[in-house]
């Protein structure tokens, strides 16, 4: 993915402010995130898909000091200051490479994932994606996705549009740099439905799958492998 890659290590400086910003239930969002994971382990072995600037990892680190961490994302960019965020921790693997083309031949016990799935291109290769996150899960491994989805209907989709534009301009962000955000997600987001991803994650064998949280076009959902 070039074109996605050239955005995200141009877009990597500004990203923690701007996220907060144009995602009001960011922080709400993140922390159920980091809430799914289980507490069965002191250590878990944790796969950061797409790890952007580095604020899952703090966050599960944050909970599980003692657990391995492996930070993925395209962006040589957003790496370099994830690994300046969390210099403070030793047991941090960073890799940059495409998710989507990558063999991902370790074992994890949980594979998280916050707003980068919704950029693969279509529905085939996001349940692709799944499998190949749920062939790297341990026994009783988990994964959760914290991101964009598209709603069942057009109303429901214009609801969730007037709602983000609210929130954001709530948050003290300008109609220009509204419309600036706007069409950088038209140019770069494919989204999916809630519905269908809950499928998809079946079709591949994930069990336990459940919505741990939703704000209209935000999401936190998972399922585990048994």
């Amino acid at each position: 993915m070039p074109d996605l890659k050239k955005h995200f290590n141009k877009e990597a400086e500004a990203f923690d402010k701007q996220v907060q910003k144009n995602i009001p239930c960011y922080n709400e969002m993140l922390t159920a995130l980091i809430n799914a994971i289980p507490n069965n382990k002191d250590s878990p072995k944790i796969l950061d898909l797409g790890c952007g600037t580095g604020n899952i990892t703090q966050k599960a680190l944050n909970r599980f000091p003692e657990a391995e961490v492996t930070c993925l994302d395209l962006s040589e960019n957003m790496i370099e200051i994830a690994k300046d965020k969390l210099s403070s921790y030793e047991n941090i693997e960073y890799i940059v490479g495409d998710f989507t083309q990558m063999e991902l031949n370790t074992k994890y016990d949980v594979v998280l994932s916050s707003l980068a799935l919704h950029h693969i291109p279509n529905d085939e290769e996001k349940e692709a994606m799944y499998k190949n996150i749920y062939e790297t899960l341990e026994k009783d491994g988990v994964f959760y996705n914290a991101d964009v989805i598209k709603a069942n209907s057009n109303y429901n989709e214009e609801l969730n549009n007037k709602v983000a534009i609210q929130e954001m301009k709530e948050n003290g962000v300008t109609d220009e740099e509204i419309a600036e955000h706007k069409g950088k997600r038209d140019a770069n987001d494919i989204p999916t439905t809630l519905i269908k991803h809950i499928k998809m994650l079946e079709n591949v064998g994930f069990k336990e799958i459940d919505v741990i949280w939703k704000h209209y076009s935000n999401a936190v959902y998972g399922g585990s492998k048994k």
